[in-house]
């Protein structure tokens, strides 16, 4: 199972402000370039002079300016953390102080870039193994020791994983019926978990 170096917190938008004067050319033209500078390898903020040409017509002081580029990014990290569907994004931005328009340049970089952007993170966080696939059985034991062993079925497991140097590993394990509804009791408080961060 993939475990990720991630602080979740919450994945709202209701403290993020994005009010802005820019033209839905210029408002794509600055977040393909958050995007590029925060998501694909290229560190460090947007450059004076790419900031300069997107924000020359605008009438936004320095700072606000400064805090309006923060939090598109927080806007994008938030989501590509949470892994927003086309639907959860539409949703968070109809929240946002911006006009139509700029809604729908946000929409369009995300159908494009989000699953991109949710696998970069993920490349980049996970550590350890990672689950790619699961096989199973139920054997029934004909013979055994003790006579309320014959005939109980068990469940014989088979996990393959990716580890995080690119090589693969196989983990069996067997269980029976009690020891898998342990395990699929905690499988559902597992997805509850992940519900809640989501939602």
């Amino acid at each position: 199972f993939s475990v990720w170096r991630l602080d979740w917190g919450s994945t709202a938008t209701k403290s993020i402000r994005m009010e802005n004067d820019l033209s839905g050319q210029l408002f794509l033209a600055l977040l393909k370039q958050v995007v590029k500078k925060n998501f694909y390898g290229e560190n460090g903020g947007l450059s004076k002079e790419i900031q300069n040409k997107i924000f020359s017509d605008s009438k936004m002081p320095e700072q606000k300016i400064a805090d309006f580029v923060s939090n598109c990014q927080r806007f994008l990290r938030r989501a590509a953390r949470g892994n927003w569907n086309q639907k959860r994004m539409d949703q968070e931005l109809s929240k946002l102080q911006i006009t139509e328009e700029q809604q729908k340049v946000v929409a369009h970089v995300w159908k494009n870039e989000g699953p991109k952007i949710h696998k970069e993170i993920v490349s980049k966080t996970v550590w350890n193994s990672s689950l790619e696939d699961v096989a199973w059985r139920i054997d029934v034991k004909a013979n055994s020791k003790h006579i309320a062993e014959i005939n109980d079925p068990t469940a014989i497991i088979r996990l393959n994983l990716k580890t995080a140097k690119g090589g693969s590993e196989v983990v069996h394990c067997e269980m029976d019926k009690d020891g898998l509804s342990k395990i699929i009791k905690e499988l559902d408080v597992i997805q509850d978990a992940i519900d809640k961060v989501s939602a």
